[in-house]
């Protein structure tokens, strides 16, 4: 019972449906929540090492600029306590501050 981590050929299989979004919507900001949704876009690394920060990124020939998030899991405090506060809050004011969210916010 509960979640489970899809194995790769789970992940693999399902990739063209990432895929086929970017094209769609050729997003400019892109804001994956949890490990594994960090992983499809940039090399994971301890959420310290990336919480926090942009990066920019090239997916499937697609440039935007991404703002991991951690995963809001209640069986996971690393939100809740330091450095996982700061460092949220951090990746939020990027969010907030990123010229897509401010152009959405103004339309």
């Amino acid at each position: 019972g509960g979640d489970r981590v899809p194995a790769s050929d789970e992940i693999e299989n399902c990739a063209h449906w990432l895929e086929r979004e970017f094209a769609l919507l050729r997003p400019t900001l892109v804001l994956p929540v949890g490990k594994l949704a960090i992983s499809q876009f940039i090399p994971i690394a301890p959420l310290k090492e990336i919480i926090g920060q942009s990066f920019s990124i090239n997916y499937r020939g697609h440039a935007a600029d991404c703002v991991p998030l951690p995963h809001p899991s209640a069986a996971s405090t690393w939100d809740r306590t330091e450095p996982g506060v700061s460092l949220l809050q951090e990746a939020l004011r990027l969010v907030v501050n990123h010229p897509a969210v401010k152009k959405s916010v103004s339309s």
